[in-house]
């Protein structure tokens, strides 16, 4: 692509975001605290789309706390609607069957099972060796106001893409 079609596509994304963002379908949120490294970290800048339907395992999400909805968190989904989800010997279990998690850092600690309904989620922090809220605390958090992180776009060196 020539550098006209590079600032031509450069443009057409920024008036897309600008676009979501008048739409309330985009919203940008700062990370604040280390739960979720090496993915994301304190300063990182992230936009995120409204979600319609129920997130995938391995998204990362941000939702209000359930106990104070002005306190917004961002967690990875590691169990989604009508799965049986246990935590045990440092393993996510979902429907008899071991949860691959390449973002996850840390030991997992903790035995837990949750059966889960329709509208509610089990979400985890990437950093497991942090004492950071998530269901583990939380139990399954209901399915309210979430938004699925998708890219970074502050710090400069951190641009792009999250997973």
């Amino acid at each position: 692509m020539g550098k006209r079609g590079a600032l031509g596509a450069a443009a057409l994304g920024t008036a897309l975001i600008g676009f979501g963002l008048l739409r309330n379908r985009v919203r940008r949120f700062e990370v604040i605290e280390n739960s979720m490294t090496p993915a994301l970290r304190p300063g990182d800048f992230v936009l995120a789309s409204r979600l319609d339907s129920a997130p995938l395992r391995g998204d990362m999400v941000v939702f209000p706390h359930p106990a104070k909805p002005s306190l917004s968190m961002i967690k990875r989904v590691v169990g989604v609607p009508t799965e049986t989800v246990t935590v045990s010997g440092g393993r996510v279990v979902a429907n008899d069957h071991v949860v691959a998690e390449p973002w996850a850092q840390g030991a997992l600690a903790g035995d837990f099972h949750w059966t889960l309904d329709s509208r509610h989620v089990i979400v985890l922090s990437d950093n497991r060796s942090l004492p950071t809220e998530d269901s583990r605390d939380l139990g399954p958090v209901p399915l309210t106001d979430f938004w699925r992180v998708g890219f970074r776009y502050w710090p400069p060196t951190r641009i792009g893409g999250v997973r």
